[in-house]
C-alpha cells in the first residue's frame, strides 16, 4: 500500500506497524538462513574429517595386513608335517603333534624344512625337558644342509642353542662358534618353562633374542654357511622338545 497525503492517519499507522513487522520477520530469516548456513557448514566439515579418518584408518590398516601377510611363513602349521624332513639316527626320536604342538622325545635326529633361507628373520616358542630327570637339550639350526644319506650326526650349519644349563653354550647362544658375542648370557629360564626365541641372520651378522631379551650378536669373519634349511633338533634320548609356533620371513638383500 502506497502513502499519500491523502491516506487516513489511522491507515497510515497500520502500514508503519506492517512495514516494521515485516522488516522483524524479514530480519529473523536472514539470521535462521545463516544459522542454517553455518550448520550446514559444520556438518560438511564433520563428515569430511570423519571421512578423512576413515580413509588413513583403511590404508594404515591395509598397509598392516599387507605386511603380516606377505612377510611372515608359517613353517610349522599346527597340523601336520608338511614342509619337512625326518633325519632319524640310530636311536630315533618320536615326533608327534599333540594339541596343536610339535613333540620329539626318545632319540636323537631332527626335523629340517624343505624350504631353503639365506637372510631372515625367526620367531619359535620352545619347551624343553628331560623325562629322566636330566637337562633338557634341544637347538634351532639355520643355513644348514641336510645329509641326504642316514649319517649318524647333526648336519653342517649354525644352531642357536636351546640348554637353560649349558654353562658354555646357554640357551640362545650360537652353539660352538667361538667368536665375541656369539656366547649368550645366562638367561634366566629352566626346564619345563615355555621360552621365546627369535633369530635374525643378515649375511655374516647373526643375532638371537631370548624372550624378547638380547642374547648372541656376533659376526662370523668366515661367513661360514650362507643358505640353507632350517632344523630342529631333538639331542638327548631321555629329553623331550616341543614347538608351538615357527615362523620366518625373508630380509631383502640390500642393493
Amino acid at each position: 500500500m502506497q502513502l499519500n497525503q491523502l491516506t487516513p492517519p489511522h491507515e497510515r499507522r497500520r502500514v508503519v506497524v506492517h512495514g516494521q513487522q515485516l522488516k522483524r520477520l524479514e530480519n529473523c530469516a536472514h539470521r535462521d538462513d545463516s544459522r542454517l548456513t553455518m550448520k550446514s557448514q559444520l556438518i560438511a566439515i564433520v563428515a569430511a574429517v570423519l571421512l578423512v579418518g576413515c580413509a588413513s584408518r583403511v590404508l594404515v590398516e591395509n598397509s598392516n595386513s599387507h605386511a603380516t601377510n606377505d612377510s611372515w611363513i608359517q613353517l610349522f602349521n599346527g597340523r601336520n608335517f608338511d614342509g619337512w624332513r625326518e633325519n632319524k639316527f640310530k636311536h630315533k626320536p618320536e615326533w608327534k603333534i599333540i594339541n596343536g604342538v610339535l613333540t620329539g622325545h626318545g632319540g636323537q635326529g631332527y626335523l629340517s624344512s624343505l624350504e631353503k633361507f639365506d637372510d631372515f628373520e625367526l620367531y619359535a616358542e620352545a619347551r624343553i625337558s628331560d623325562t629322566a630327570g636330566g637337562r633338557g637339550n634341544s637347538g634351532i639350526y639355520f643355513r644348514c644342509s641336510p645329509h641326504t644319506d642316514k649319517k649318524q650326526e647333526f648336519p653342517p650349519g649354525y644352531e642357536a642353542q636351546l640348554d637353560h644349563g649349558d654353562s658354555n653354550n646357554p640357551t640362545g647362544s650360537i652353539y660352538a662358534l667361538h667368536i665375541e658375542g656369539a656366547r649368550a648370557p645366562n638367561p634366566a629360564t629352566k626346564d619345563g618353562e615355555w621360552v621365546t626365541m627369535r633369530i635374525r641372520a643378515v649375511g655374516n651378522h647373526l643375532q638371537t633374542w631370548v624372550n624378547s631379551k638380547p642374547a648372541a650378536d656376533c659376526w662370523d669373519p668366515e661367513n661360514r654357511h650362507k643358505n640353507g634349511s632350517i632344523l630342529l633338533q631333538m639331542h638327548h634320548l631321555t629329553g623331550k622338545v616341543e614347538f608351538r609356533e615357527v615362523r620366518i620371513r625373508r630380509i631383502a638383500k640390500k642393493n
